[in-house]
């Protein structure tokens, strides 16, 4: 098993027919490879008391979240999993996420060249247009969720 330390930690849900990025506040956390069959992962995050309703609203779904590890200059890794468990603490509660990494670079630069190809771009102003769209990571994780979910 490897250990990361958990800088951020978003959920990507669906309101009002609409993928919205939710920032859950950390004030500690760790991300650990568990380097099994399936490529399963343990997010551990301790947040604020203030985040128990919206932690406890996320329960019994498969869900989808960006976790940025070790670094803030690092991309962050797009994940699926559930909530595990919440666990009340002296300040705050630790939150248990199952995971499994749910898109790489690979799968998100893709997605920008499908799209680009359906837009019509090739030659230069395909490759200038990838770069302009690749540095919209929101976005593209957006589009990534919204076709993970269809397929769960």
């Amino acid at each position: 098993m490897k250990t990361f330390r958990l800088i951020s930690l978003k959920v990507i849900v669906l309101e009002n027919q609409t993928f919205v990025h939710h920032d859950i506040p950390i004030s500690d956390g760790l991300i650990i490879n568990r380097e099994e069959a399936g490529s399963s992962w343990l997010i551990e995050a301790m947040v604020p008391s203030s985040e128990k309703a919206f932690i406890s609203s996320l329960y019994d779904q498969q869900l989808v979240f960006e976790a940025m590890i070790t670094e803030r200059s690092n991309e962050p890794a797009l994940m699926s999993g559930q909530v595990r468990d919440v666990i009340s603490l002296s300040k705050g509660y630790s939150i248990l996420i199952d995971a499994k990494m749910a898109a790489g670079k690979d799968e998100v630069s893709t997605l920008i060249l499908e799209s680009l190809i359906e837009d019509g771009f090739s030659g230069e102003a395909l490759l200038q247009e990838f770069t302009s769209r690749k540095g919209d990571q929101a976005e593209w994780a957006k589009k990534m969720a919204e076709k993970m979910y269809k397929n769960t």
